[in-house]
């Protein structure tokens, strides 16, 4: 098992590079943050680019898990960002799984947390 920390985008570009295929790839962003070349991260506006760079690390028939606790972006949109950073890459996919908060973990609303697994061939 490989655990890395630091800019996704560079890691994720290195490990691209270098060919590395995982079964698994789990990406969870931060809503918003500076990097360190001092670009602004948006997940409104970055999460397509983050989803095909990470597509390009999972092997065929691995899972790319994508989550945000994002609270003013609703599930159908943050789908639809992955969605179609997923389909830029070239690869076929499946949204196979929609994966909800544990039942001991209560919210009143909408629950901030969105969980989505995709098959990657």
């Amino acid at each position: 098992m490989i655990s890395v920390y630091g800019d996704c985008f560079d890691w994720l570009g290195r490990l691209s590079k270098r060919g590395d295929l995982f079964d698994i790839v789990i990406v969870d962003p931060p809503s918003t943050s500076v990097g360190k070349k001092k670009k602004r991260w948006s997940i409104k506006k970055d999460m397509p680019a983050l989803a095909k760079l990470a597509t390009s690390c999972v092997k065929p028939g691995g899972q790319l898990w994508t989550s945000t606790n994002c609270a003013s972006l609703n599930i159908s949109k943050f789908a639809g960002m992955c969605n179609q950073g997923i389909e830029e890459s070239g690869r076929k996919f499946t949204l196979e799984r929609v994966a909800p908060m544990p039942y001991d973990h209560p919210t009143i609303g909408q629950q901030p947390v969105k969980n989505l697994v995709w098959r990657i061939e």
